[in-house]
């Protein structure tokens, strides 16, 4: 079992930030630049895939710039036995389709794989698009936000999040999944301190964009601005009375001027 996990280098989300500097690369601190925290969901998917199929190999792949360094060593003290960095620094690629083409064609020079595995979303843009897209460009099966997977011969069956519960779908392997925050992934695996240590020492192959048979990444899907949302003009109202039959009243006196219907309530 060949199991390929796409993890992101995302912007700390206690960083500073202005809507300037959404490239992680561009970051003067490291220190600013983690794991997408959905991404390791699907690291703990395919280790404990490991788990259960034993002889099964991971594989942890980034985009991004030299700073994307401390990601993929982090999958590889979480358990991975290989990563790979694809260098994005001259490149620049962030839009969906070109991303999403360039770790097609990564997949496809790996060659050998069984499954691919993605977090359900990531934390900057959060399109959770990125596995339906990759799914698309490699002609594979796919299914997002899939809680658990049961094997079954070269198929496999999984529990995937909808509205209101979940649905099985089985598909046929090779398959392309987005991990869930939930279900049987949803606490991501600590590591040790010799694990750290010895990913920290760890060098880690990177490829160039251009070494991979990605064709054109110009796409027709662009970002205009980015900005923060207006501030809230609402007011928090508190009711101080002690009486609960009083504190009803006024609740749902204040919520019919807000221009709320309340039904029967006149």
């Amino acid at each position: 079992m060949n199991i390929i996990v796409f993890v992101k280098a995302t912007i700390d989300r206690n960083a500073p930030l202005s809507p300037e500097e959404t490239f992680p690369g561009d970051r003067d601190d490291k220190a600013d630049v983690m794991t997408n925290n959905y991404d390791k969901h699907a690291i703990e998917a395919a280790l404990k895939i490991v788990e259960e199929k034993g002889e099964s190999k991971v594989t942890a792949v980034c985009l991004g710039s030299d700073m994307a360094d401390k990601v993929v060593k982090e999958a590889i003290a979480m358990g991975c036995n290989d990563a790979i960095r694809i260098e994005n620094s001259e490149a620049r690629v962030t839009n969906f389709f070109g991303v999403a083409k360039i770790l097609s064609a990564a997949v496809k020079k790996i060659g050998t794989y069984d499954l691919v595995l993605f977090g359900m979303q990531s934390y900057d843009f959060g399109t959770a698009t990125m596995a339906p897209i990759v799914s698309e460009f490699l002609d594979l099966p796919t299914a997002s936000w899939v809680e658990r997977i049961k094997f079954d011969g070269d198929k496999i069956k999984v529990d995937k999040v909808i509205e209101g519960g979940t649905r099985t779908v089985e598909l046929q392997l090779p398959a392309v999944l987005s991990i869930a925050s939930s279900g049987d992934f949803e606490e991501p695996r600590y590591t040790s301190v010799r694990r750290i240590m010895k990913a920290s020492r760890t060098k880690v192959p990177v490829w160039k964009i251009s070494e991979l048979e990605a064709g054109s990444l110009d796409t027709n899907v662009s970002f205009i601005k980015m900005e923060a949302p207006p501030p809230r003009t609402e007011e928090c109202v508190v009711f101080k009375d002690e009486d609960t039959s009083t504190l009803v009243d006024q609740l749902l006196a204040t919520l019919k001027d807000k221009g709320l219907n309340l039904g029967a309530f006149k």
